[in-house]
C-alpha cells in the first residue's frame, strides 16, 4: 500500500473546513482538523479526520504559529490549508512552516486585497466600476459625503471581514460612534442590486478554476454571509475578478465580491474575500472542487485549468437561515419564515450521512453567544493585517 496523504486544514470550527474535510477524505487523505474552540462542525463529523488545538490568533499569533509549527512537525504534515485570517500569519511568516507547503498569496498582495481602501482603489485603477468612495479625514469629510448622497451611506473599516466592520449610515448621529476611527475607514455610496461572488483559484499567478455565484438571501437584513445561493455564470464579472487577481500575481484561492443590477447590467466592485469562502459547499456540490483542486497544487505542483460546473443548484446554510430568522425578528419586528425554509438541493452543515455536524456547529455559536450575547460578535472577530 503507498504512503498515507496528509493535510492540515486551519480554523476548522467552520463550514469551510468541513468542505475541504469532506472532499479529501472522500480520496482517502488523511485530513487534520484544528481550531482554538473545544466544540466545531468537524469535531462532530464521522468522517475520519483528526482533531487538534492551538492558541487562538486572535490572542496571540506567536504562541499559534509555535504551536502549529510544532504540531504539523510531530505528525510530520506536509501540506497546510488554512481557512479565515490565520491566512495573514501564514503568509508572512511561511518561511518558517519549514517542510509543510502550502498555498498563499504573498502578504503584500494579501493585504492589498484584504483592506478595503486598498482594493477598491485597485479595481478603480483598473477600470473597474466600484461605488462612490472617500477617504475621509475628519468630521467635515464625513458630513459632506453623506449629504452629498442619499441615504444610507455604506461606512467600511479597512480592516474588516463580512459583515463586521461594515455599518450602514442614515443619520448624521450615527458617526458619533466612528469619529475616532477616522483614518481607519472608507465611506461609500449604497449601491442597489443583488449580491454576486466569484471565486478563482490561482497558482503563481495563473488561473485554475472559477465559480460564479448569486446570493439569494443573506442571514442579517443589513448584508453579510449568505445563507441562501446560486450557481450561476456571469462573463463581465468574471472578467473584472481575473484583472484584479491577475494584476496580483493571485496564489491559492478567493472571492471577489459585488452588487449587480441584472436589468440595467450594470455591476459594482464591493470587495476581495482573500481566502476560503463560507459558501464553499455550493462550488463543491456543483462540480467543482475547490479543495481537491487546491490540493493537487499542493501535492502535484499544478492542475490542469478547470471551468466546468453545473449551473443552477442551489445551496443552503442551516443555522445561518435560523440566525437570520432570529435577527429579522429582534431588529425588524418582522416574523421572516423564508429563513426557515427547506427549499435547497444541498445544506452547508447537514446531509444524512453526517448528521452530527450541526450540533457542533451550533455549540460553537452557542458557546460564542454566551460569552457575547451577540448573534453576530465581533470581539476576537478580526485582524489588523497591520499589526500582524
Amino acid at each position: 500500500m503507498g504512503k498515507t496523504e496528509k493535510v492540515a486544514v486551519t480554523y476548522s470550527w467552520n463550514r469551510m473546513a468541513y468542505v475541504i474535510n469532506q472532499s479529501l477524505s472522500s480520496r482517502g487523505v488523511k485530513v487534520y482538523t484544528g481550531d482554538a474552540s473545544l466544540i466545531n462542525m468537524n469535531k462532530f463529523s464521522l468522517l475520519r479526520n483528526s482533531c487538534f488545538r492551538y492558541p487562538s490568533f486572535y490572542e496571540s499569533k506567536e504562541l499559534f504559529l509555535k504551536q502549529l509549527i510544532k504540531y504539523l512537525n510531530t505528525n510530520a504534515i506536509p501540506y497546510l490549508i488554512p481557512t479565515h485570517e490565520e491566512i495573514f500569519i501564514i503568509s508572512k511568516y511561511q518561511k518558517q512552516l519549514n517542510n509543510t507547503r502550502t498555498l498563499v498569496p504573498d502578504f503584500e498582495s494579501l493585504k492589498i486585497a484584504h483592506k478595503k481602501n486598498l482594493s477598491s482603489e485597485l479595481a478603480n485603477q483598473l477600470g473597474i466600476s466600484i461605488p462612490l468612495t472617500t477617504s475621509p479625514l475628519n468630521e467635515t469629510d464625513c458630513i459632506a459625503f453623506f449629504n452629498a448622497h442619499e441615504n444610507p451611506i455604506v461606512l467600511k473599516y479597512e480592516n474588516s471581514n463580512s459583515s463586521k466592520g461594515v455599518f450602514y449610515i442614515s443619520k448624521a448621529e450615527q458617526f458619533d460612534n466612528h469619529y475616532k476611527n477616522i483614518g481607519g475607514f472608507i465611506l461609500q455610496e449604497y449601491v442597489t442590486g443583488d449580491g454576486y461572488g466569484v471565486s478563482m483559484l490561482y497558482n503563481k499567478g495563473e488561473i485554475r478554476a472559477s465559480f460564479t455565484h448569486k446570493r439569494l438571501e443573506e442571514k442579517l437584513s443589513t448584508g453579510g454571509t449568505s445563507t441562501v445561493r446560486i450557481g450561476i455564470h456571469n462573463e463581465m464579472l468574471e472578467e473584472w475578478s481575473k484583472t484584479i487577481l491577475d494584476h496580483l500575481s493571485w496564489n491559492g484561492v478567493a472571492m471577489v465580491e459585488y452588487k449587480y443590477d441584472e436589468k440595467k447590467k450594470k455591476g459594482w466592485f464591493i470587495e476581495i474575500n482573500p481566502r476560503f469562502w463560507g459558501s464553499l459547499a455550493l462550488p463543491y456540490y456543483s462540480g467543482m472542487d475547490f479543495p481537491y483542486l487546491y490540493y493537487q497544487i499542493l501535492r502535484d505542483g499544478d492542475v490542469l485549468p478547470n471551468f466546468d460546473y453545473k449551473a443552477g443548484i442551489k445551496v443552503k446554510w442551516l443555522l445561518g437561515g435560523a440566525l437570520g430568522f432570529v435577527d429579522s425578528l429582534i431588529h425588524d419586528r418582522k416574523l421572516c419564515f423564508n429563513h426557515l425554509s427547506l427549499n435547497a438541493d444541498h445544506f452547508d452543515d447537514f446531509s444524512l450521512s453526517d448528521p452530527f455536524i450541526l450540533l457542533g456547529e451550533m455549540g460553537y455559536y452557542l458557546e460564542k453567544f454566551l460569552h457575547s450575547f451577540e448573534l453576530n460578535p465581533t470581539k476576537n472577530a478580526s485582524l489588523n493585517i497591520d499589526e500582524i
